[in-house]
């Protein structure tokens, strides 16, 4: 498999520059982007003031249902563990107008969001392009985080739960021939975490091989020998005696 490195885009940190210069008074643009029913902002806890911290960033990736529920909340980045479960508490409560783990027409991206604390208040920072990193580790307000693919890792996890897609009847026919490519966190547990659909032949194929990965668990991934979130892309193609992924 090709080296696999997804960047937070230069807009996102050129768009954090700009809102951390302002007073964050409105969210507006970023709910509007992300497509979202109803928002929760986190709550900045005044114990984390009383410490003396008087900004935070956390980054996550959120995945959804087809109905557009929060299903998973992963926490890429954080400067403060107690801002990072103020923000998954208040994620976990959004509501998106649109499905966000299956593409209808084989074009997906991580729906991933940063949020940065400050005395000013709580800015939202949409990033549907783009990824992150490791989150015992500190970070800029505009830094580009990267993560490993399996290739990069010290090993490459072996898989421990690793069913494949399963078709019957007439769907089995239809999927003669087809392809999937999803691609998905693993966390330090070797969880798989908030799978994308990034190109399928058709929604159900992508469907069925959504639903697999979801079940997929690896050993725990470390780099440098250390525990580390990693993110892969597993790519399906459907033959007529048996499903194939690889």
């Amino acid at each position: 498999m090709s080296r696999l490195l997804v960047i937070l885009c230069a807009a996102l940190a050129a768009l954090t520059g700009r809102l951390l210069a302002e007073a964050p008074s409105s969210n507006d643009d970023s709910i509007q982007k992300l497509r979202l029913d109803k928002f929760v902002m986190p709550e900045f806890p005044d114990y984390v003031r009383m410490t003396g911290s008087s900004k935070g960033v956390v980054t996550v990736a959120i995945g959804r249902s087809a109905e557009g529920y929060v299903t998973d909340v992963l926490v890429l980045s954080a400067t403060n563990a107690r801002l990072s479960r103020s923000v998954v508490e208040a994620v976990r409560k959004w509501k998106f107008a649109l499905p966000g783990n299956l593409a209808p027409n084989g074009q997906q991206i991580f729906p991933i969001v940063r949020f940065l604390f400050s005395a000013k208040g709580i800015a939202v920072v949409s990033a549907l392009t783009g990824s992150l990193a490791s989150k015992d580790r500190e970070i800029e307000e505009t830094a580009s985080v990267h993560l490993p693919s399996f290739a990069e890792l010290d090993e490459v996890p072996k898989p421990i739960v690793h069913p494949m897609p399963q078709f019957t009847g007439a769907t089995a026919e239809r999927a003669i021939g087809a392809t999937a490519t999803v691609k998905y966190f693993v966390d330090e547990e070797g969880k798989v975490r908030v799978p994308v659909v990034t190109e399928c032949s058709s929604p159900e194929i992508g469907q069925a091989a959504l639903s697999a990965v979801e079940q997929w668990t690896f050993d725990p991934p470390r780099a440098a020998g250390r525990s580390t979130i990693a993110l892969e892309m597993g790519q399906f193609t459907f033959a007529p005696s048996k499903d194939l992924g690889r």
